[in-house]
């Protein structure tokens, strides 16, 4: 998950996002219950599950104690293919870096579904208070990349366990680089989907949400990046001329960079990193804008062009670059939503499966690159506990995961799953 800097604090920014960006789902929403063959693989899948519950724990904690940056996830790459070839799957490893897709066909032809873990870490020089504290000096899994790893090669195994009675195939994607913002893409790039794209695609993101608790939005659920960049060229005073493009640039802005880490329920821009600095002969203005969607991101460049249009004069030259979606954020299928949601809460509870009211404009991701090729959903993932005093915020020092969130991931994805190989993969345009 990629943030801004500086955190907020912890406690401040947890009450925000749990009693705003949270809503219950209402009961209408439940859909029937999950036919006899699907019940029969979950109840199948979960006994596999248990059954290597203590193994899943030692693999997330030697993830753990051994994290990778973006870029450099190479051990943490090759403990995923080797597990995946040991299960069956047909693996391709490097795949846009460290990428990993693991393949495996079921009994019959049915939909093509894939689940999407990222595995990189983050640098952080705060103490680790965990007793498998990481070895790797300067760099801990404190966004959950570990957990979302896991819950991957837990899901892997138990596929493969119900393999001869599963109607459909998955796909198990293992990203590198989601801190740089540069992993998915690379995979597209360098072929994930090439010689065949998946029905949909299914993913998590640990949150301070309480363990046992899932939440996805029905439409936009994590704000896209823009880049932007001005070029400032000519004769003058062309510091002075930067400066202003610099003040048209964050004037473009709806947010205060204070309000980074609080909830929004309607548009915004937010810019992040405005600075100006020489470029040869001339100088660029570089900034990167938060945006709750295309159309305000169209706005925010409206505004940027009109302010620069009366900045123009003789001499000068100024030339914009906006890169929309620069960091691509999460755009959930609402027919997708809806129907995992009603699979998951037969698994989890009515009341454990919630739905994202607000956004975090801090916040990004890149999964929605896989999204924009295929229909996706995202949901945010419960790792906190409260009676152990375990707070699950992503990027600050003091972020524990409760693991049993492995194991409600685990089981809640299978349940999605197995219902969409029965019912099959909702019209995206429903």
């Amino acid at each position: 998950m990629r943030h801004a800097r500086p955190c907020p604090r912890v406690r401040a920014l947890r009450a925000a996002i749990l009693s705003a960006a949270l809503l219950v789902v209402p009961p209408t929403v439940l859909a029937a219950q999950q036919t006899s063959r699907a019940e029969e693989l979950l109840a199948n899948f979960s006994r596999h599950l248990e059954a290597n519950r203590a193994e899943l724990i030692d693999v997330r904690r030697d993830i753990h104690r051994n994290p990778e940056v973006s870029g450099q996830e190479e051990r943490t790459a090759g403990i995923v293919a080797e597990r995946l070839r040991a299960a069956g799957f047909e693996v391709r490893a490097g795949i846009g870096g460290h990428g990993v897709i693991g393949v495996l066909h079921g009994s019959s032809d049915g939909p093509l579904l894939a689940f999407r873990a990222d595995m990189d870490a983050v640098r952080s020089n705060a103490p680790d208070p965990v007793d498998f504290q990481s070895e790797i000096e300067g760099v801990r899994h404190i966004c959950g990349h570990d957990i979302h790893t896991t819950i991957g090669l837990a899901l892997a195994d138990g596929f493969a366990a119900v393999r001869d009675e599963m109607p459909g195939s998955v796909m198990m994607i293992f990203q590198p680089a989601e801190e740089s913002a540069s992993g998915a893409r690379a995979m597209l790039a360098d072929g994930a989907f090439s010689s065949d794209a998946p029905d949909a695609v299914f993913a998590y993101h640990t949150t301070p949400y309480e363990v046992g608790q899932i939440a996805a939005a029905p439409a936009v659920q994590m704000p896209g990046r823009d880049a932007v960049r001005v070029d400032v060229g000519g004769e003058g005073d062309l510091e002075a001329v930067a400066q202003a493009v610099r003040d048209v640039v964050s004037s473009a802005a709806t947010l205060s960079p204070e309000q980074a880490f609080q909830p929004q329920t309607g548009e915004f821009v937010l810019a992040q990193g405005v600075g100006a600095a020489r470029a040869g002969s001339g100088w660029r203005v570089n900034a990167t804008f938060t945006t709750s969607s295309r159309a305000e991101s169209g706005r925010a460049r409206e505004r940027i062009e009109a302010g620069l249009s009366e900045l123009r004069g003789e001499g000068i030259e100024l030339s914009l670059s906006y890169q929309e979606r620069w960091i691509a954020g999460v755009t959930n299928t609402p027919e997708l939503v809806r129907v995992a949601n009603a699979s998951a809460m037969a698994v989890l509870g009515e009341t454990a499966v919630q739905t994202v009211g607000s956004m975090t404009p801090a916040f990004s991701e890149d999964f929605g690159s896989f999204q924009d090729e295929v229909p996706g959903v995202m949901y945010f993932l419960g790792v906190s506990n409260t009676e152990k005093g375990w707070v699950g915020m992503p990027h600050t020092a003091e972020y524990v995961a409760d693991e049993e969130s492995i194991f409600v991931g685990a089981r809640a994805m299978a349940a999605v799953f197995f219902d969409l190989f029965e019912r099959g993969v909702p019209n995206s345009g429903s």
